[in-house]
């Protein structure tokens, strides 16, 4: 690698350790008597405590692998718990970390969640190095630049979640695809499964991504036989690497891909979207949240350019981007985790723009693309660092609310109450509070959908504000605002507000 090029990558990784470190603690609860006794040890990213559950029914001690726990994928949380029960073999828990998460033990329980968020962090570092390995002058590195300041791609670094480790073996994947026609013999088609394979194991919805790269590698060679077998062999080897309990338990495996699928498939219709305003919304967060809006309008040039230019790189890319694309439509609600592996992919297509361009204005523009996620990243970091609004409108409850009243609010997750002392009321969102309106209603800005007009004219008409909490906004223009935006977004800064009911 040239020293420029070298150079430029430790830059970029340090830039990318940096920024993710400094936020890495984010949204975590209090430890209090009161969050103990509500029996949740979630963050505010709902989900992280459901893996650090499966992964604390394993034990590399006993070569217990199995997390019981197998709809997203494994390959994700076996890496998690090769790091957390490594870290309490070499001491950095006083406590067994298992005890330290169920027993909400004050410095153990926050280190659980910052070592099982490191294995994002190190997954995000490998994404930048494989980008600056593909084999192009300028796209590889933009891509990991874009990879490294992305607000999107932080946001689920700092997260116990499959979809970095998932990004990562994908990244691995296009690069071994890329490399094929360098390759001899049905030994790169063998590395090509293997890695596929992986990024399947890393979450399943980069299956549609993986047979795109496939198939798209294979028409290029023009379908040779031990190639296509070699391929096959790989990816059913990587996927095992992946996910082991597979060839012990595949009905628990289907099974749990098969109750996925009829969830999504059942979301009320209420809360999902037609196929054209998903990919108008899809489209707008990529460009808002993901890889800001000038990156975005490179990519389309980078598109038109490599449609045009036709080159076998540029139909591999084009594949991977359109088979990761096919698998948000049936999905039908826009999360912006969903949007990860576009950062790459999109990124790769921008940088094929920025190629074309003279080394002056190729700079010029390459600061332009960046100025956008740079500056939502540092948004991000801002309310990451800050008080979270869950945790200071907690606090206000314990104050004000006497204890054994209810409270009408949307999760219970968010502020964690003990049910036993507040038990939770009607749903905010869902109910109909004008038929029996609760004393205490607790109000919060993360639903993606509005809530009633009855309910919002009954409490500006029947009720008096207690307390309302919200990070305090910066750098608006790097998102072009916050309205609307979807509510994985909003899990570092939503906002939260009390109300009680006046007196007859």
């Amino acid at each position: 690698m040239p020293l420029a090029r070298a150079t430029l990558l430790l830059v970029t990784l340090a830039v990318a350790l940096c920024v993710r470190l400094s936020s890495i603690g984010w949204g975590l609860p209090p430890v209090t008597p009161q969050v103990r006794a509500s029996d949740f040890r979630s963050s505010y990213a709902f989900d992280e405590d459901d893996i650090l559950s499966a992964v604390a029914k394993a034990g590399v001690k006993h070569f217990d692998f199995d997390p019981h726990d197998y709809h997203w994928g494994t390959l994700h949380i076996e890496l998690v718990l090769v790091a957390l029960d490594g870290a309490e073999v070499v001491g950095l828990f006083p406590t067994p970390w298992r005890e330290a998460y169920y027993n909400l033990r004050d410095g153990g329980f926050q280190r659980v969640y910052t070592i099982g968020r490191l294995v994002s962090v190190a997954t995000a570092l490998l994404t930048v190095w494989l980008l600056f390995l593909f084999p192009s002058s300028w796209a590889g590195p933009f891509a990991a630049m874009l990879v490294a300041v992305s607000p999107t791609h932080l946001l689920q670094s700092d997260q116990v979640r499959v979809d970095v480790t998932m990004m990562a073996m994908l990244t691995l994947t296009l690069l071994a695809a890329l490399r094929i026609p360098g390759s001899a013999g049905a030994g790169g088609f063998l590395l090509l499964g293997i890695a596929g394979g992986l990024a399947i194991a890393g979450k399943y919805s980069a299956v549609t991504a993986v047979i795109a790269i496939f198939l798209a590698t294979l028409c290029l060679q023009r379908f040779p036989w031990r190639g296509a077998a070699a391929l096959a062999g790989g990816a059913l080897l990587g996927f095992c690497a992946g996910s082991p309990y597979v060839l012990i338990k595949p009905q628990a495996f289907w099974g749990a891909i098969s109750k996925s699928a009829r969830v999504a498939a059942s979301v009320p219709s209420d809360f999902t979207l037609p196929i054209c305003k998903l990919l108008e919304l899809t489209a707008a967060d990529v460009a808002r949240f993901s890889i800001g809006l000038p990156a975005v309008l490179l990519a389309i040039v980078g598109i038109v350019f490599m449609l045009r230019r036709r080159a076998p790189s540029d139909w591999i890319i084009l594949a991977a981007t359109a088979g990761y694309a096919a698998i948000l439509l049936p999905l039908r609600v826009p999360l912006i985790r969903y949007h990860v592996p576009l950062v790459a992919l999109l990124g790769l297509c921008a940088g094929v723009a920025l190629e074309r361009f003279s080394p002056r204005w190729r700079s010029l523009l390459t600061i332009a693309a960046l100025a956008m996620p740079i500056g939502g990243s540092i948004a991000q970091i801002h309310y990451m660092r800050a008080p979270h609004p869950a945790n200071l409108m907690l606090g206000r409850i314990l104050e004000v609310v006497p204890p054994g009243t209810s409270i009408a609010r949307l999760t219970r997750e968010m502020p964690p109450l003990d049910e036993k002392v507040y038990p939770r009321g009607p749903n905010v969102l869902l109910a109909d509070l004008t038929l029996d309106p609760p004393a205490w209603v607790l109000t919060t800005d993360l639903p993606d959908v509005p809530y009633r007009s009855s309910t919002l004219a009954l409490l500006q008409s029947s009720y008096d504000q207690i307390a309302h909490f919200e990070s305090q906004r910066i750098l608006a223009w790097a998102t072009l605002g916050e309205t609307p935006s979807v509510h994985d977004w909003k899990y570092t800064h939503p906002s939260f507000t009390l109300y009680r009911r006046r007196r007859p």
